[in-house]
């Protein structure tokens, strides 16, 4: 599933590429109380070279951090539709 994705965020380009070991890794990690450091550490294995700077200044807040991982997941996780049936 590795898939290079451009989020713009406040007008710049943020370039990620997410590899399925990265989106797994994130889902491992992910704790009822442990949701920020998860996620923001997904970003940081995320981002490419080029854009690690642009992104370290939104990593400084937790709110921007959920929001940014939020998008990316987005981007990443195909819609499928469940039913529950009996």
């Amino acid at each position: 599933m590795d898939k290079k994705i451009t989020l713009t965020i406040d007008g710049t380009p943020i370039y990620f590429n997410v590899t399925t070991a990265n989106h797994e890794r994130l889902i491992n990690e992910m704790q009822p109380n442990s949701k920020v450091e998860p996620t923001h550490n997904f970003l940081v294995r995320s981002v490419t070279a080029e854009s690690k700077e642009a992104l370290k200044p939104f990593l400084e807040n937790p709110t921007h951090v959920m929001a940014i991982g939020t998008h990316l997941m987005n981007k990443i996780v195909p819609t499928i539709e469940v039913a529950v049936g009996e």
